[in-house]
């Protein structure tokens, strides 16, 4: 039996690989650009209001190009235009992949759809509802719509779209200059679902379970599916993903009686995210995730021992201060590298700003979803607890104002060259060898013991890398440097009453 469920499941993973593969050489070629779209799609989102139009992704279930079905686009409307999820639309318009990077280190908005799966977009103008689908996810769906308007009816705009992002996964309509404070300050990820959330959200539906439920496993098969349902009604980004499946995972390993490895766990929910979607691996906030959840794991236990040993604390307040700021500091090893090279920008200001949210978040989230749920059935308890949450909302925004002022809360930064990044991870690895293997060596090394005997012992091969190093940097700052080219790119250059050949002759014209 074990055997048959072992080639089951090969030939499930393999069938699934084969299409990954088969989606990557696929994606670019499968719509023609700028094709003539005629199709039958059902909704799959909730509408997304812009200044002009409306948006929906939509799944095509019929169309006059081949082998695009069950592929999904965004469609854009007029703002007269209103649809639910699983209504069944006939839609027709000029498709348009989105645009890529014209400049070195630019948005590559295609790069961002494939994220989603999402092919690209089109523009609509008079759409025709033929039906509509019923299923869960339509369920689902309407349900969180009722719930962002229990959200609309409590909270002002600004703090309706904040807790729409941090309970239910979407930011989309908070404010630009509110986003920019929290990623000044290092508290983006309060705004993004992640690990943090997920753990409050599991203390809080593992207290009701305990009052209901006795058993064991049937209790954690039920947080499972809870976990299934959360990420779903969240909109199933990577970063939330990745701490559901772990979780979920968890509790598996204890209906099993097995004992959970976290590298074993942390590798197989990479593979999983990857085998969903290849393109996941062009997502910030899956590798921000990872990299902060594995460096929290790997530096938070040894860093604090070793400085309790260093200067002896005894304190129960300092101890738990100082493990707050290691868990950001650990957080912060592993992902800088990725910080750096994705947004130019280092912040000192997080061991600050983490202290400062530390103590909102739990309170921010757990009043949050007691306003949702609570208000959806009684009206005006839910006004009631919303006036406290409104209040935590406010003191939240003011810390993100204070410490995005702060001084060194945003250094900009040359982007890294691929090889200093690798030998960044290189040192790390290097230093997790001597953390796993030569503790007690280590130890007294660090804290001046060892420090003479290594040297001593060391001191010809610490003499010939560091010459190494030193004229690798030499050979490297004697390349010329003297050419600088500066340009402007206004995304002007086509226009929209052109004709296809027309734009190409002009885009030859422009290049020479």
């Amino acid at each position: 039996m074990k055997k048959i469920l072992k080639i089951i499941f090969v030939l499930i993973l393999g069938w699934r690989l084969y299409f990954d593969i088969a989606l990557v050489l696929s994606f670019d070629k499968k719509y023609p650009e700028e094709v003539e779209l005629v199709a039958v799609a059902e909704i799959v989102s909730n509408g997304m209001e812009k200044e002009k139009s409306n948006s929906y992704t939509v799944k095509i279930l019929k169309s006059n190009v081949e082998k695009t079905k069950n592929t999904k686009i965004i469609v854009y409307t007029d703002k007269a235009c209103h649809f639910n999820y699983g209504d069944v639309i006939q839609i027709s318009g000029t498709f348009s992949k989105g645009a890529k990077s014209r400049n070195y280190k630019g948005f590559s908005y295609r790069n961002y759809l494939k994220q989603s799966k999402i092919y690209g977009s089109v523009y609509v103008k008079n759409p025709q509802v033929l039906g509509h689908k019923k299923g869960v996810f339509e369920k689902i769906f309407v349900l969180k719509a009722k719930l962002y308007k229990v959200l609309e009816s409590f909270y002002e705009e600004n703090e309706n779209a904040f807790l729409k992002g941090i309970l239910l996964g979407d930011s989309s309509g908070l404010d630009d200059e509110i986003k920019e404070n929290f990623k000044n300050s290092s508290m983006s990820h309060v705004l993004a679902i992640s690990g943090m959330h997920v753990s409050y959200v599991m203390v809080g539906v593992q207290l009701i379970l305990d009052k209901m439920i006795n058993h064991r496993k049937v209790k954690n098969y039920m947080m499972i599916g809870i976990l299934g349902f959360f990420v779903v009604i969240t909109g199933m980004a990577p970063s939330c993903l990745r701490a559901c499946i772990m979780s979920a995972m968890l509790l598996l390993s204890q209906n099993f009686y097995r004992k959970n490895n976290f590298y074993v766990t942390i590798l197989v929910t990479f593979l999983l995210l990857l085998l969903m979607n290849p393109y996941n691996i062009f997502s910030v906030g899956m590798w921000l995730s990872f990299g902060g959840t594995l460096g929290i794991v790997l530096f938070h236990k040894f860093l604090k021992r070793l400085i309790e040993c260093k200067f002896k604390i005894k304190s129960k307040f300092l101890k738990s201060f100082l493990s707050i700021f290691l868990v950001s500091f650990s957080a912060q090893i592993l992902i800088l590298p990725i910080m750096i090279y994705c947004f130019n920008t280092i912040s000192f200001t997080f061991f600050v700003s983490n202290l400062f949210i530390y103590f909102l978040v739990g309170p921010l989230l757990i009043l949050g979803y007691m306003s949702l749920i609570v208000g959806a059935f009684l009206l005006p308890i839910g006004k009631f607890i919303a006036i406290f949450e409104q209040f935590l909302i406010l003191i939240l925004f003011k810390i993100a104002e204070f410490c995005s002022m702060l001084p060194f809360s945003k250094i900009y930064v040359v982007t890294p060259d691929f090889w200093q990044i690798i030998l960044y991870y290189i040192g790390i690895i290097g230093l997790i060898y001597l953390f796993q293997t030569r503790k007690i060596k280590f130890l007294k090394f660090i804290l001046g013991s060892g420090y003479k005997d290594f040297c001593q012992k060391y001191w010809k091969k610490i003499l010939a890398c560091s010459s190494v190093i030193i004229l690798c940097f030499q050979l490297i700052s004697l390349i010329p440097k003297n050419l600088r080219i500066y340009f402007v790119d206004v995304g002007q250059r086509r226009l929209c009453g052109y004709s296809n050949a027309k734009r190409k002759k002009c885009d030859d014209r422009w290049r020479k």
